[in-house]
C-alpha cells in the first residue's frame, strides 16, 4: 500500500474513534437527564407549576395554624385564671371565666376544622405527588398535616375542668359559710340563747350535708380522704353542740350530770377540729390534682405542640432543616 492510502486509513480510524466518542457522551447525557426527573432539585423546573400552587395553599394552611395556636393561648389563659379563681372561692368571676372559656374552646374547635379543610385543599398530595412536587414543599405538607387533631379531647378536658371548677369554689364557700354558721350557734348557746343556738346548728348541718353531696360528686376523680375528715370532724363537733345544747335546755341551764357529760363531748370534739385554714388549702390542692391540673396539661400540650410546629413551618420555608 502506497503512503497516501496509509494515511487515508488512518484518517478514517480517527474519524470513526471521534463519532463513536462523541455517541457514547450523548448517550451519557440523555442517560443523566433521564435520571433528574421531576421532584428533584436537578430538575426544579418540572416541579415548578405544581410547586406555585402548592406553595400558596401550605402558606394558607399555616396561617390558620397560627390562628389555632392564638386561640388555644387565649384559652390557656383562661384556664388559669378560673384556676386562681377556684382556689380562690370567687365563685361569680369563677362562673365567668367557665362562660368565656367555653365561647373560646367553641373558637379553637372552629378553626381547627378550618385548619382541616385548608389541608384538605391542598393539591398533589396522592401518590403521584413526587412527579409534580418538589421535596422540600412534601416535607411542608407532611409536617403540616401532623398537626391535625392537636386540639382533639379538649372539649371533654375543658368540661372536666369547668365541672371541678365550679364545684371546688361552691365547696370552699360552704365550708367557710358552716364556719360562720356553728361560730354564730356557739355565740348564741355561750349567751344562754339555746333555742336559736340549735336554730343556727339546723343551717350548720344543712351546709354539711350539701358540702357531701359535693365530696361524692368530686370523689370520682380525685382523692377526698381530707376533706370527708374535715366533715366529719365539724360534723362531730355540731352534734356535741346540739347535745350541750339541747342538755341546758333541758335542764333550764342548770349543770346536770348530763350537762357535764355533753361538756366533756363538746371539749373532746373541739380538740378535733383543725386549728386553721390549712386544712382547706390541702383540700383545695387534692381537687385540682385530681382533674383540674390534667386539664391544664392537656390545653398546655396543645399549646406548645401548636407552638413547634409553627417553628417547624418556618424554618422550613427559610430552607432550614428542621432538628429531629
Amino acid at each position: 500500500m502506497s503512503i497516501s492510502g496509509i494515511l487515508r486509513t488512518a484518517v478514517a480510524a480517527v474519524a470513526w474513534l471521534a463519532a463513536a466518542t462523541l455517541i457514547a457522551l450523548g448517550g451519557a447525557g440523555i442517560v443523566a437527564t433521564a435520571n433528574d426527573g421531576p421532584g428533584t432539585p436537578a430538575r426544579a423546573e418540572l416541579t415548578w407549576d405544581g410547586d406555585r400552587e402548592v406553595e400558596g395553599a401550605l402558606d394558607a394552611a399555616t396561617e390558620q395554624l397560627q390562628v389555632l395556636a392564638d386561640d388555644v393561648d387565649g384559652l390557656s389563659r383562661t384556664a388559669r385564671d378560673a384556676l386562681t379563681q377556684m382556689v380562690a372561692g370567687d365563685i361569680d368571676v369563677l362562673q365567668d371565666s367557665v362562660a368565656h372559656g367555653t365561647l373560646q374552646l367553641a373558637g379553637v374547635q372552629a378553626t381547627a376544622g378550618d385548619l382541616d379543610a385548608a389541608l384538605a385543599g391542598i393539591p398533589y398530595t396522592g401518590a403521584d405527588r413526587e412527579l409534580r412536587v418538589s421535596p422540600a414543599l412534601r416535607l411542608r405538607y407532611d409536617e403540616l398535616a401532623a398537626t391535625a387533631g392537636l386540639t382533639d379531647g379538649l372539649e371533654a378536658r375543658w368540661a372536666g375542668f369547668t365541672g371541678q371548677a365550679l364545684d371546688a369554689a361552691t365547696l370552699t364557700g360552704l365550708l367557710s359559710r358552716h364556719d360562720e354558721e356553728t361560730a354564730a350557734a356557739a355565740r348564741e348557746g355561750s349567751a344562754a340563747h339555746y333555742r336559736q343556738a340549735l336554730k343556727l346548728l339546723d343551717a350548720s348541718d344543712a351546709t354539711i350535708a350539701k358540702s357531701r353531696v359535693l365530696q361524692d360528686r368530686l370523689a370520682g376523680h380525685t382523692d377526698v380522704s381530707t376533706l370527708r375528715a374535715w366533715l366529719d370532724r365539724n360534723a362531730a363537733y355540731d352534734a356535741a353542740l346540739r347535745t350541750l345544747y339541747g342538755a341546758l335546755l333541758t335542764s333550764k341551764g342548770r349543770v346536770t350530770a348530763d350537762v357535764r357529760a355533753a361538756f366533756a363531748a363538746e371539749k373532746t370534739a373541739r380538740a378535733g377540729l383543725p386549728e386553721d385554714t390549712r386544712a382547706l388549702v390541702v383540700i383545695m390542692s387534692d381537687i385540682a390534682q385530681g382533674g383540674l391540673n390534667q386539664a391544664m396539661i392537656a390545653i398546655e400540650e396543645a399549646r406548645g405542640s401548636l407552638s413547634a410546629a409553627l417553628e417547624t413551618q418556618r424554618r422550613l420555608r427559610e430552607g432550614i432543616q428542621p432538628p429531629e
